[in-house]
């Protein structure tokens, strides 16, 4: 191969290496890029007869960096693994570093890379000789974050003078993020004083961004800025790490000042979802409730379009301002209940719609009140129809995708039968509460209270029911002899094959699986599975139960409230037995709807063996991986890249688990950035939600696993509680929970058990740390840290 000079204008691909190829992208462009040549093919003993002269016209000082075949491209970029020599003067210095960085190509660690990522032995080399820039800082820049791999948030690391310190590790730099709405949202200095300029940063951003749309994908480039402030670009190459972009599924809103909410929603559906979850679940939730505005005149007909659910960085939220045309639809609604409804406070944020004409608002309300009046029949014939309904297994992907298809619709009916049970609920709710204060959305925390203990009085609930059921199987292990070494010390498998082999407990643990082996944590979502699917987290938290009762020597009982009825209104005594009724239909429906939920989690999963059976897909699991609106086409032509990006956003999954987001948003939201919460008189507040007062010690617990660490009497702070969570209430001392209201699935099961409980504390799981000491008032719906 003959070695030949060319300039970075001559090459028009990748054949003389990434490094090469990206600076003549940069140049192509218009970007600045320092003077520059390229030595095709280098070699350690033969060098251009036109190297001295090429050297001579890009001027004193150059740096000689490598660019290999395969290096800096989409699949690897060789980070590290060849020489950079800086700082070169005269022909003499640069032979020599042109040897080094061709010699760099046969040392150990470049070969068992290049072997790992290439399977190949030998790399062509060939070199990029460019001017020094006198840099006064210099850095690296990535159009997506390599870390979180959000494709909205670019990065920035700065250190003074040469980049080669922060590329080798050597100095810490200062770190910049820029939203791709422009603003800057992170700033980590080193020092007192940036590094950066507000405009330096936003200048280097709009290069680099400029930079990937025109290549079409996310880039890691080099940049320097030298001592008259003049920004060169030094290098470019893919992000080789990121996985599917996060953002693909969010939703187009429909006003872009919409103000959305992680509360309610994420009750059930806490975390990422994957494709299938989002496009399935997610869609049936914004139908159910656009069914309820159409049903009240609130909304001329159903859009297929979301409107009152969104979906972002692969969460799902809901659209408090897409809920909030009701408010301008029937009498007597307004913003200020729908953020108590669905946040348990008022939400400055969101704003009115102009109402309807006076008329039609009279004529909506008496739909609002026939839909909700209605709710108990409506109810009643689901049930039937739940009795009807069956999803066939079939034998082959095709039938199996068309009975899924023809059976989908039912899941959305479920939801609006939900839906319609729970405004009935949340209307008789708040007419006790509204009667409790003696006025309207204007309650004190103390009346709250009240309301509150009033509801808990509620008894045949099913979420009780199970709980009973629990608790009594749980005693049953305890009493056994064999309790503490076969089940309570045992792994989660020996524990649950002991549980369901043993002769006097194996009935009742099946009896507990066939009533409610549809429940679970995360219980709307198609891929995680249901209790009676794997029992493995149901057997981890009996386990920490029955440590604690072991311990204890007992266990926290279900308690009903106490109500005087001789002492309420007449109005109260009249109204409160109806709001029992429509709760205990409320967690019916709840059940219900989770029972269809899991059919169509079995169909789906049965679609993914079948597809793997058929050698279309490599595990079944990957069914989950694509949306609802894809499935028909992949049923019918299978293709490699689907599943490919199949692959690519299981893998994204994990990265959007991670994110948090604040519980108001106006348009789609950002990730938070981590912090620290601050809560200047060291009282947390919050929505009452179970009254009583315990002093014990926090523990802090995010996931189910982390809760599985409890020790009785402890005070639970979490995030959220679903189903799943429930095993451990007759563990913990109290709750508190950073989203949710009096109906949220925690404050249930708080009332049931007469833990004191606080909702949407909002900053709980910041504020507080494990092993914290704290008192936790639920009559005022405060944690003090002592």
């Amino acid at each position: 191969m003959t070695t030949e000079i060319c300039t970075l204008a001559e090459i028009t691909d990748a054949s003389a290496g990434g490094k090469a190829y990206g600076l003549a992208r940069l140049v192509a462009m218009g970007l600045p890029v320092p003077p520059a040549f390229v030595i095709r093919n280098a070699g350690s003993e033969s060098f251009p007869e036109t190297l001295d002269q090429s050297y001579y016209d890009l001027g004193k000082e150059v740096a000689v960096r490598s660019s290999a075949l395969g290096e800096d491209g989409a699949d690897a970029s060789f980070a590290g693994q060849y020489d950079t020599v800086l700082n070169v003067r005269g022909p003499a210095e640069l032979r020599n570093a042109i040897q080094r960085c061709v010699a760099s190509v046969s040392n150990e660690r470049a070969q068992q890379y290049l072997q790992d990522k290439t399977s190949s032995d030998t790399a062509t080399m060939n070199i990029v000789v460019q001017a020094m820039v006198d840099a006064r800082a210099a850095g690296v820049v990535f159009t997506a974050d390599p870390v979180s791999a959000r494709r909205d948030l670019l990065v920035i690391d700065a250190v003074a003078g040469l980049g080669e310190a922060l590329v080798s590790g050597e100095a810490t730099p200062d770190h910049y993020g820029v939203h791709s709405s422009g603003s800057i949202v992170r700033r980590q200095l080193t020092a007192t004083e940036p590094l950066l300029s507000d405009s330096e940063i936003l200048q280097i951003a709009a290069g680099a961004r400029a930079a990937a749309l025109h290549e079409g994908q996310p880039l890691d480039l080099e940049w320097a800025i030298d001592q008259d402030g003049t920004l060169y670009w030094l290098q470019a190459r893919p992000i080789t790490t990121l996985p599917q972009d996060l953002n693909e599924f969010d939703t187009v809103l429909p006003r872009s000042d919409d103000v959305l909410t992680i509360s309610n929603v994420s009750e059930m559906m806490p975390g990422a979802v994957c494709p299938l979850t989002g496009s399935f679940t997610g869609w049936g939730i914004d139908y159910g409730l656009q069914h309820m505005q159409v049903a009240v005149g609130a909304r001329p007909d159903i859009d297929k379009e979301w409107q009152v659910t969104a979906w972002a960085y692969g969460h799902l939220l809901l659209n408090m301002s897409g809920s909030a045309v009701m408010s301008s639809a029937v009498l007597g609604s307004t913003v200020e209940q729908t953020g108590q409804a669905l946040c348990g406070r008022i939400i400055p944020e969101l704003k009115a719609f102009p109402p309807q004409p006076l008329l039609r608002r009279v004529v909506n309300t008496g739909k609002l009140l026939l839909y909700c009046l209605r709710a108990p029949t409506v109810v009643e014939r689901f049930g039937r129809e739940l009795d009807a309904f069956v999803i066939h297994n079939k034998i082959d992907s095709k039938s199996m995708w068309q009975e899924l298809e023809k059976k989908s619709s039912f899941f959305d009916h479920s939801m609006a039968v939900h839906i319609q049970s729970s405004a009935l609920s949340g209307f008789l709710c708040t007419i006790v509460e509204n009667m409790v204060s003696s006025k309207s959305n204007d309650s004190t925390s103390e009346e709250q209270g009240e309301a509150v203990r009033l509801l808990a009085g509620a008894t045949g609930v099913e979420s009780a029911v199970m709980l009973e059921q629990l608790d009594n199987l749980i005693d049953c292990v305890v009493a056994h002899p064999q309790a503490s070494e076969a089940f309570q010390q045992a792994t989660v498998g020996d524990a649950l094959s002991w549980l369901s082999n043993e002769p006097t407990l194996a009935p009742m643990f099946a009896d507990f699986l066939s009533d409610n082996g549809h429940r679970g944590y995360r219980e709307l979502c198609m891929r995680d599975p249901a209790w009676g699917d794997d029992p493995s987290p149901l057997i981890q938290s009996m386990q920490a139960a029955a440590h604690a009762r072991l311990v204890t020597g007992g266990r926290r009982s279900l308690q009903a409230a106490n109500i005087d009825w001789s002492s309420l209104s007449r109005g109260l005594r009249w109204v409160l037995p109806k709001a029992h009724n429509a709760i205990r239909r409320r967690e019916q429906t709840k059940s219900q709807l989770v029972d269809v939920a899991h059919r169509f989690k079995s169909g789906f999963r049965h679609l993914g063996k079948l597809l793997q059976e058929e050698g279309v897909l490599a595990e079944a699991d990957l069914i989950n991986f694509f949306s609802v609106e894809e499935l028909p086409h992949f049923v019918a032509h299978p293709d490699t890249s689907a599943v490919k990006n199949a692959i690519a956003r299981r893998e994204a999954l994990s990265y959007q688990q991670q994110f948090e987001f604040p519980e108001i948003s106006v348009g789609l939201p950002q990730p938070l950035e981590a912090r620290a919460a601050t809560i200047s008189d060291g009282v947390l507040h919050g929505r009452p939600a179970s009254r009583g007062i315990v002093e014990g010690t926090a523990r802090v617990a995010i996931t189910l696993g982390e809760a599985a660490k409890l020790q009785p009497g402890e005070i639970l702070i979490t995030p959220i509680t679903d189903i799943g969570w429930t095993p451990y209430f007759s563990l913990i001392g109290g709750l508190v929970t950073d989203l949710g209201s009096s109906v949220s699935h925690g404050a249930v099961i708080a009332r049931e058990y007469g833990l004191p409980c606080i909702v949407n504390s909002r900053e709980g799981t910041r504020f507080l740390n494990t092993g914290d000491r704290v008192r936790l008032d639920g009559d005022r719906g405060t944690v003090e840290r002592l």
